[in-house]
């Protein structure tokens, strides 16, 4: 499985659902770097994790001045809820340890991804980042491959790694290979201030601006897909081929979800245009929600990627064989494929269907 992030996957929340899921007993991962900014997202999954029973191997970097004493300090206190090791990776020269790695097994199979996720949160769900992931047996050579690399990583005998206590960690402060996060972003501050000096006055800007939305942090057993700041896919049907091809329905079940909690409509990402949400009724009770996505009359198949702020839901419209609507068409796909299913549709027939999926 291919994963595009934002558009159509958002690592964090696969992450999060692996940690929580009950199938894996092992887990282990290999990252550049680590910030609070991530660990506050995946505390409560790990910790769940290690409740369970799991045991976690984790290795970080601490090159290019990107990880922080927050991010490897909330590393450290998940010891407390189970069998977790942190190892710090490093070589003196001038060489960057920048895998990024997840390896989560059982006692027969496996889940290896490889992609560009740091555990970060531009890393697990704001950049565009891409990854790979192989599902196979334990003796797959791939899956030894990747076992034989992160005990490698983590190995104390190579003297490139040591494992993660407070003396560490205190080391690493006072001899400046880590920061605290507020200097970090004093840092990064002064160096995107040199960077504008550099690039065009408003109005002149080569490429375009589109924000990515900031998910909340879970708490205990709130679930992220259905609060500000995640994302849903949709494959939409319309109200008529012939007289109304740029109205859609939504399933009721999906706007009475929290994600469309005080929402009366969406924007469009394309115009900046509201379109309202529609109720309509049958025999006196709510039968569907009606919206007109005006972009998309001339599309064949079309599919669309809502994303919630704290008070909106911008939407984007593509034709699921254009190149950007391929991959949102695809994650929808995969999802039907998982068990359980995370693809949902409103009717047996799949092709005459409306799909969705939170992601």
């Amino acid at each position: 499985m291919f994963y595009n992030q934002p558009l159509a996957h958002r690592f964090g929340k696969a992450l999060a659902d692996d940690l929580e899921s009950g199938e894996w007993q092992r887990a282990e991962m290999a990252v550049a770097w680590v910030r609070r900014s991530g660990t506050k997202h995946v505390a409560a999954p790990f910790t769940k994790f290690l409740r369970a029973g799991g045991l976690a191997q984790v290795t970080v970097g601490v090159d290019i001045e990107n990880t922080s004493h927050e991010g490897l300090s909330d590393l450290l206190a998940l010891q407390s809820e189970g069998n977790i090791e942190t190892f710090v990776h490093h070589n003196e020269a001038s060489v960057v340890f920048h895998p990024k790695v997840y390896l989560l097994r059982n006692a027969t199979n496996a889940r290896l991804i490889v992609g560009s996720n740091n555990l970060t949160e531009a890393g697990l769900f704001l950049n565009t980042e891409a990854g790979l992931q192989l599902d196979a047996p334990l003796g797959d050579q791939a899956i030894i491959d990747a076992c034989t690399a992160l005990a490698a990583w983590r190995d104390p005998a190579s003297e490139f790694a040591r494992r993660l206590d407070m003396t560490l960690l205190n080391d690493l402060l006072k001899l400046g290979y880590i920061f605290p996060e507020e200097e970090l972003r004093r840092r990064r501050k002064t160096s995107d201030q040199q960077s504008k000096k550099r690039r065009p006055a408003a109005g002149q800007a080569l490429f375009k601006f589109q924000h990515v939305t900031r998910p909340e942090v879970r708490r205990g057993a709130a679930v992220t897909r259905k609060v500000p700041g995640t994302v849903l896919l949709m494959r939409v049907r319309r109200a008529s081929e012939s007289a109304r091809r740029t109205q859609i329905q939504i399933p009721i079940r999906v706007v009475e979800s929290k994600f469309f909690s005080g929402i009366k409509g969406i924007a469009s990402a394309h115009n900046g245009q509201e379109h309202p949400l529609i109720k309509a009724s049958a025999r006196g009770s709510l039968n569907t929600i009606k919206v007109e996505i005006p972009e998309i009359e001339a599309m064949t198949d079309p599919v669309i990627r809502l994303e919630r702020t704290a008070t909106a839901i911008i939407y984007q419209a593509f034709d699921a064989l254009s190149v950007l609507g391929t991959p949102i068409r695809q994650a929808m796909l995969n999802g039907f494929a998982m068990t359980p299913s995370t693809t949902n549709q409103t009717i047996k027939d799949t092709a005459r269907a409306t799909w969705w999926r939170f992601i």
